[in-house]
């Protein structure tokens, strides 16, 4: 593998990412990857909590003859910028920018470059497809098709059901801090909060977070932009995924009119990890330390294969036909 730093422009920014590219010469396919929510550097990891998932996708990938391009948000990593100020509309202004930037790369195949979101960027990918003409598909994974508000219910009550699990001194103090009595009550507050207020930021338990953030959050729906998507999508859902129910990535195929490619994998969490027993924020604490779930990498490089197979197929049909000597 041979690994390129890259800086590209957003607005006045200097975001930062690494091209990853196979040894061989020639132009490649590229994957270029959105992140999920929360301050993640280009390798998917928050400061504190190591998934590793685009590191270790993108090992995947280059394995099967990709290039990928993985880059740190705004604000996080070697990324300038505010991230505790920014919405989802910088997280995808900064993915335009970032697939306009790698496209000019000359190991880059201007034809095959995908747009790869996990969690919040699976959400944000349809958008990201639909306004920009260099992207050939999508890859979604983790998707979520609901509201904010029902995914924050959702996350709270498993949270609630951890907690109760936890015995003595220790279960007792984090139940002070981290219980949430009421879900319902608690994300209608919250939204009220984000949306009555002029200020960058908002405290949410013991630390600020983006006021634009929550608000586009709140109010967005993914749905709809599937629903003018035309680019072919690969979703991929997992079956121990409780932040993001594999029902949801059931039903992609039926919001759209896009040619979709559609795999629940057995087993598998939020993090792209085996997980047999009962699926919980507690099991992510060593997620970093395990491979990502070898099925996802066998998905990937089949729906690749697939849609490169297809291009090459249209370029050859639009090529001249020869003219007969007579």
């Amino acid at each position: 593998m041979v690994q390129e730093e890259i800086v590209f422009k957003s607005q006045t920014l200097n975001l930062k990412g690494t091209l990853s590219l196979p040894k061989s010469k020639g132009k490649f396919p590229c994957v270029v990857m959105v992140h999920g929510s929360g301050q993640q550097d280009r390798d998917g990891n928050i400061n504190g909590f190591d998934t590793n998932i685009f590191k270790q996708l993108s090992e995947q990938l280059i394995e099967a003859g990709y290039a990928s391009f993985c880059y740190d948000k705004r604000g996080a990593g070697k990324s300038e910028g505010d991230f505790k100020t920014a919405g989802l509309e910088e997280v995808v202004l900064d993915a335009h920018q970032a697939i306009n930037h790698i496209s000019t790369h000359k190991q880059v195949n201007t034809d095959a470059i995908y747009v790869l979101g996990h969690s919040e960027g699976a959400c944000l990918a349809p958008e990201i497809a639909n306004e920009n003409k260099l992207i050939s598909g999508l890859i979604m994974l983790c998707a979520s098709l609901r509201s904010f508000e029902e995914d924050g219910i959702k996350n709270a009550q498993v949270m609630n059901r951890d907690l109760d699990a936890l015995k003595g001194l220790k279960g007792k103090i984090l139940r002070l801090f981290l219980y949430t009595k009421d879900p319902a009550k608690t994300m209608r507050d919250l939204r009220q909060k984000v949306e009555s207020t002029d200020k960058p930021t908002v405290r949410v338990g013991f630390q600020k977070v983006s006021t634009k953030f929550y608000r586009e959050t709140f109010n967005y729906d993914v749905k709809s932009h599937l629903a003018n998507t035309i680019k072919p999508i690969l979703a991929i859902g997992g079956e121990k995924d409780f932040q993001c129910h594999s029902d949801d990535t059931k039903l992609i195929d039926k919001v759209t009119k896009a040619s979709t490619s559609t795999h629940i994998i057995k087993n598998m969490d939020h993090t792209l990890r085996l997980q047999t027993g009962l699926p919980s924020l507690a099991s992510y604490k060593n997620a970093g330390k395990n491979d990502i779930m070898p099925e996802l990498a066998i998905q990937l490089n089949d729906w690749l294969s697939g849609q490169i197979n297809l291009i090459e197929e249209h370029a050859t049909d639009e090529k001249p036909k020869p003219t007969a000597i007579t």
